[in-house]
């Protein structure tokens, strides 16, 4: 019998690291990302997904994400064929309204809004829990895991136009890529020099995505190069 697998796709911190704390105590294999891209079916030019078997047990998304929504995503799975029925999935946000219940009814995921209690989670989650076939294997060709990992770093934005010099944060890693926190804005297919060493060689980087989440604070998903 093999662990229960959740996928989570979040990019604010607080909350991420709840719901990993959360779901590893319970047992579960926890995958995290902060974009929807890494999702099989986000390119694809099929309508049914080609993994034969599962990718994960559950699914918990925040409505906003690079690129699309957290609905959109659900929708865009259903449309495709995703094999995990939408009652295993779950909409996080901060606000909510008529029209984002309507959207969560309709496809048939639950919904939480931010700041909420883990009890009603694990009321969810028990429920779900009952469905679950364990002896049936996950799909492992997934995208990288990202794990939480947090480092002030320095960088130029296409240094071979510009010698400005900005200041970032590390949100997450993976074995090709960085989540940041940055206060500049940047654009999908910039180029990035990293200053500051951190615990891997690779110090340039193209912008795959990237999104305001304040007045002057923006999120961006860095694709690494190598050396």
């Amino acid at each position: 019998m093999r662990k229960p697998r959740v996928i989570i796709y979040e990019d604010d911190l607080v909350t991420l690291n709840m719901l990993k704390r959360f779901f590893t105590k319970r047992g579960y294999e926890v995958y995290s990302y902060n974009e929807p891209q890494v999702c099989p079916l986000y390119e694809s030019l099929s309508d049914s997904c080609a993994n034969k078997d599962l990718c994960a047990d559950l699914i918990i998304s925040e409505f906003k994400l690079p690129n699309m929504t957290g609905i959109e995503l659900f929708q865009l799975q259903s449309k495709r064929g995703c094999k995990l029925d939408s009652k295993m999935k779950a909409i996080t946000s901060f606000y909510s309204d008529d029209e984002l219940l309507k959207m969560c009814n309709d496809i048939g995921c639950r919904f939480f809004e931010k700041p909420f209690e883990l009890s009603a989670l694990a009321g969810w989650l028990s429920e779900c829990e009952k469905l679950y076939d364990l002896s049936q294997p996950l799909n492992d060709k997934r995208a990288s895991a990202r794990q939480v990992f947090t480092q002030v770093i320095e960088y130029y934005v296409n240094p071979a136009a510009s010698h400005e010099k900005f200041i970032g944060i590390t949100l997450d890693k993976s074995n090709d890529g960085l989540g940041l926190r940055i206060f500049n804005p940047l654009r999908a297919g910039d180029e990035i020099t990293i200053l500051k060493r951190f615990e891997t060689t690779k110090q340039k980087g193209v912008v795959k995505w990237c999104n305001k989440k304040g007045k002057t604070i923006y999120t961006a998903g860095l694709r690494l190069l190598p050396d």
